[in-house]
């Protein structure tokens, strides 16, 4: 008797993206397997040339093969081989219906109408642009922000910079100084749709000057000093004739209200000599050091109610903007002294104090590098 040879089944893994060709071709095999055993148990029981199986036996199903078992000329569809994955192979996930989509960077100047308590800061706030922007691209409030009413329809540009609309005789050159932007720039921000081999401009055509900015008509304050009234400031209802004698101050200049913060512009050498400090309406302001009122009432240089010391040391202070003045022309006044109320009077948005800083020697300075 032929030694019997014992085969151990070898487990087979299927990859998960064969399975649907293993349903499509494998089930009628399977169908088909299953009908011939079916056949050949028949066969083994009951067929009359073997004879029926003798009593109490267990009839017996003799081999076969799978290629005995397929009728001949039988065709089966070609299923061709997958290709093995590699090992660094990557699966991506279905997308999330709740994944948010970023919105794509806007290009074009939107409007906006102003309303009742809005202000450059708080409009300006709400698209994420810096005040300045809001002012360059509305040119008409750099040199009169008391346009700024309800109603009024502003351009709100896309990105911080500023606004040209093109004028007869502009070029990209001559625009890209003036605004102190580059013209590269100028050229491929796409909502200017500019062609970058022949960037041509129209008359009336409204150009976005990325980071740019334009000089303005500085506010300029009266030319006044305690030893009588100076060039340029006898038209200001508040200048003061002088001369005048009285106390002179030291360098210890304090903050000139309570608040040592900003509710406005900062200072900019090119557009706003000076600091916007948190003043609600009617807040104490005080003299941010000793020295002779010069000038006290209304400025008609934007500054509204107007109050300016000289501190007898190459030094003066100015408080704008106010809502009342407590000191009249040539009053001595001491370092933390009263000098009026916070407003909203001259070319303002809302109340606070601005407050200015000038030497004889450097001009308007910065007041941040002197307050204490």
């Amino acid at each position: 008797m032929a030694e019997k040879t014992q085969v151990t089944p070898t487990a087979v893994f299927v990859r998960p993206e064969n399975w649907l060709n293993v349903a499509i071709y494998g089930l009628p095999i399977l169908v088909m397997l299953a009908a011939v055993w079916l056949a050949q148990a028949g066969t083994a029981t009951a067929d009359p040339e073997r004879g029926a199986a003798p009593a109490g036996t267990t009839p017996t199903i003799e081999a076969w093969s799978l290629k005995s078992a397929i009728p001949t000329g039988a065709v089966f569809p070609t299923v061709e081989p997958v290709p093995a994955l590699p090992d660094s192979a990557v699966f991506s996930r279905l997308a999330d219906p709740n994944t948010d989509i970023p919105t794509r960077a806007r290009t074009t100047i939107e409007t906006y109408t102003v309303m009742k308590g809005d202000t450059i800061f708080g409009i300006a706030a709400k698209f994420n642009l810096k005040p300045e922007t809001i002012l360059w691209g509305n040119p008409e409030l750099v040199d009169n922000v008391n346009l700024l009413r309800p109603g009024k329809v502003l351009n709100i540009l896309p990105i911080d910079g500023a606004l040209r609309v093109v004028q007869p005789g502009d070029t990209l050159e001559k625009i890209a100084e003036v605004f102190h932007g580059k013209v590269e720039e100028i050229v491929a921000f796409p909502g200017n749709e500019l062609d970058p081999a022949d960037p041509q401009l129209k008359v009336g055509q409204k150009l976005i000057i990325p980071g740019g900015w334009r000089d303005t008509i500085q506010w300029s304050l009266p030319v006044v000093s305690r030893r009588g009234r100076g060039p340029g400031s006898s038209s200001e209802p508040g200048s003061c004739a002088g001369p005048f004698s009285g106390p002179s101050g030291g360098f210890n200049f304090i903050w000139p209200a309570n608040n040592r913060y900003l509710s406005g512009w900062d200072y900019n050498p090119n557009t706003h000599p000076g600091i916007d400090i948190a003043a609600g309406m009617g807040a104490p302001i005080y003299a941010s050091e000793t020295g002779v009122v010069v000038f006290s009432g209304w400025s008609t240089r934007g500054y509204g109610n107007l109050v300016i010391i000289d501190h007898g040391n190459g030094w003066q202070t100015a408080y704008a903007h106010l809502s009342q003045i407590n000191v009249g022309c040539g009053a001595a006044i001491y370092q933390g002294q009263l000098v009026g109320l916070a407003g909203s009077t001259g070319n303002s948005t809302g109340a606070h104090l601005h407050f200015e800083m000038r030497n004889d020697e450097f001009g308007r300075v910065n007041p941040w590098l002197y307050l204490r």
